[in-house]
């Protein structure tokens, strides 16, 4: 019997606002800290900072070049990804991460309608009318 395996966990786009942003994330994660990878590229760490962090003093362009590096010295697939998730979603993976953001959403908004008294409001409005 095959079993279903259902990930609720939020998806590399929720996690990451910019493929900038998740191939930082790769690059911190590795073991190899910023020190190792920036030697890989053949770059100062500083420069590899500058150019992962977009609101640092003097930032600097993420190269093509420099996420083919980051890919090759981290190993660390999760800006491929992430632009797969971001640009080639299917119309079913478009619905469940809609479906999954609306199962998040649905008890804060229930709980702000009863904070707001609008559920009630309504109700009496609407039995006002008959």
């Amino acid at each position: 019997m095959n079993q279903l395996t259902l990930n609720f966990s939020p998806g590399l786009t929720a996690q990451y606002r910019s493929l900038r942003e998740v191939s930082s994330a790769a690059v911190y994660a590795c073991r190899k800290g910023v020190a190792g990878v920036a030697a890989e590229l053949d770059m100062a760490p500083t420069d590899l900072t500058k150019r992962l962090n977009p609101d640092s003093a003097e930032p600097r362009p993420l190269r093509v070049e420099d996420l083919e590096g980051i890919l090759e010295s981290t190993r660390d697939m999760r800006p491929v990804y992430w632009l797969i998730e971001r640009f080639l979603q299917s119309a079913e993976s478009q619905q469940a991460s809609a479906l999954h953001q609306l199962n998040q959403l649905l008890p804060v908004l229930t709980n702000l309608v009863e904070q707001a008294g609008i559920a009630g409001h309504g109700a009496q409005t609407a039995r006002g009318r008959r």
